[in-house]
Parts: structure tokens; C-alpha cells; sequence
């Protein structure tokens, strides 16, 4: 029996994939975009990284230096590319664009707005940090310090859900007499 190694995606279908999620989940980071392409095994994190930087020296991808790291966009070139070539990127992954890239989309924004980080102390306490964020700005910071890690990682994972929440809790009580 003759094992045949796995098909690999040729490097301009690559590209052409990596341009079609930017053009459907909208500006991306890294670790963003490796997740889509991971969670719908369409890609690995190293041909991601070789497609973006190509699409990047050719100005149909462009990087930009975010708070949160860096953020990949499409260009109008990577658009025109996307016009001439887009035909060849799979039918099977125009469809799961379709489906799936409004939720992605909101995720990645929602992850943009609601930050958290978990640091523990010398004292082998978890100072949790939560951030409201609005177009690269801080509308709130807010660090609290817990026991143990296990509740730091509870509210941390509570955070997207429920930041708008407490950021107008605040307000409302702040602003009272």
C-alpha cells in the first residue's frame, strides 16, 4: 500500500484565500486570521504567514501596527486581484465565507473592544486587567485582584459579554449624587 502525502494548496490559491478572508472578515490580526483558516483546516500558520507577506510586498495586503498588535488588510489591488483571479479560490471556501464570516467578523471585533490579561504576583495573586476600547482608544481600564487563577480566567472569559454592561454600570453609579 502506497502512502500518498497530503494535497498541498498551491501558493497562489493561497494567496488568493488568505486575500478572500481579509475581503470577507474585514482588517485581521495574526492570530485571528490563523484561527479561521485553522478552525476550517484550510491553512497552517506558516503558509498564512509566507501568503501575507507576499500579498504585502505585492501592496494587495497591507500591515498595520495596532495597540494589539498588527493588523493585515486588504488593498484595492487585493481587490482587483480578487476580481481577475477569485474564480480559483475552492467553491467549498466561498461557502463557508458565506456562512461564517459575519460571526467571525463580530468576534474579532468584539475581541478589538474587550480586552483582558492575567498576570500573577510575587504574593501568587491574579491581578486581572479589563479594557473598553473605541477606535485604538481606552474608555476604560480596570484591574482587580484575585485569589486564585481559576476565578481570574471565569471573569476574564465573561468579559466580551458583559463590558458594555459594567462600563455603563460605572457611569451610571459615578454619576449619581
Amino acid at each position: 500500500m502506497k502512502i500518498e502525502p497530503p494535497r498541498r494548496t498551491p501558493e497562489e490559491e493561497q494567496k488568493l484565500v488568505v486575500l478572500d478572508c481579509l475581503k470577507h472578515l474585514g482588517p485581521c490580526t495574526e492570530l485571528q486570521l490563523v484561527q479561521f483558516l485553522f478552525e476550517h483546516d484550510l491553512m497552517n500558520y506558516f503558509e498564512m504567514m509566507f501568503a501575507l507577506n507576499d500579498l504585502c510586498d505585492r501592496g494587495q495586503a497591507v500591515r498595520a501596527k495596532k495597540q494589539t498588535g498588527y493588523a493585515y488588510q486588504l488593498t484595492a489591488a487585493g481587490e482587483e486581484a480578487l476580481q481577475l483571479f477569485g474564480n480559483r479560490v475552492p467553491r467549498s471556501l466561498q461557502a463557508i465565507l458565506k456562512k461564517e464570516a459575519a460571526g467571525w467578523k463580530r468576534r474579532f471585533q468584539q475581541e478589538a473592544q474587550c480586552r483582558q490579561k492575567i498576570e500573577e504576583t510575587d504574593r501568587g495573586e491574579y491581578v486581572l486587567s479589563l479594557t473598553v476600547m473605541e477606535q485604538e482608544r481606552d474608555l476604560m481600564n480596570l484591574s482587580l485582584a484575585l485569589p486564585a487563577r481559576e476565578l481570574a480566567q471565569q471573569l476574564a472569559e465573561k468579559w466580551p459579554r458583559k463590558a458594555s454592561e459594567v462600563y455603563a454600570a460605572v457611569i451610571r453609579i459615578l454619576s449619581e449624587e
